[in-house]
């Protein structure tokens, strides 16, 4: 009879601990809550300041800026192909122009785009994510 007893005591304590110690405060919720909605306002902020002609996917997810938004990357849904086509596309419609006669062939599953406009170049390589259905893209904007 006290072995029976013994054991969902037991269990009953770790679990009690268990989610004691993942248990969030109230405040600790409103800190994350505010955290997140900063974090979105920034991301906002940051494609707003972006130059026109520099152009981020529609389905664009967890993106980050660095060095005074020259440096972007983020993750959408796609293969490396159909986003590859994608910022061909947009890119000639901004009219930035091919780098020379700079290759554009895929390195196992990334490939880097080279365009240039007078005052500025831009490198966009779009990188396969291994056993996922979406592609990271790092976007490089380089000021003359």
């Amino acid at each position: 009879m006290r072995r029976t007893l013994i054991l969902p005591l037991f269990v009953g304590l770790i679990a009690f601990m268990t989610l004691a110690a993942c248990a969030r405060t109230a405040e600790e919720n409103q800190e994350t809550e505010a955290e997140a909605v900063a974090a979105t306002a920034t991301v906002a902020a940051n494609v707003a300041a972006l130059p026109p002609d520099i152009p981020i996917h529609p389905d664009a997810e967890d993106l980050k800026f660095a060095a005074s938004n020259t440096s972007i990357s983020y993750i959408v849904t796609g293969d490396v192909d159909t986003i590859t086509n994608y910022y061909r596309a947009e890119l000639e419609a901004l009219e930035w122009t091919k780098r020379g006669n700079s290759p554009e062939n895929p390195i196992g599953d990334a490939i880097t785009l080279l365009r240039v406009k007078p005052d500025k170049n831009i490198s966009v390589t779009i990188q396969g994510i291994p056993e996922s259905d979406q592609v990271r893209v790092l976007i490089a904007l380089i000021l003359k």
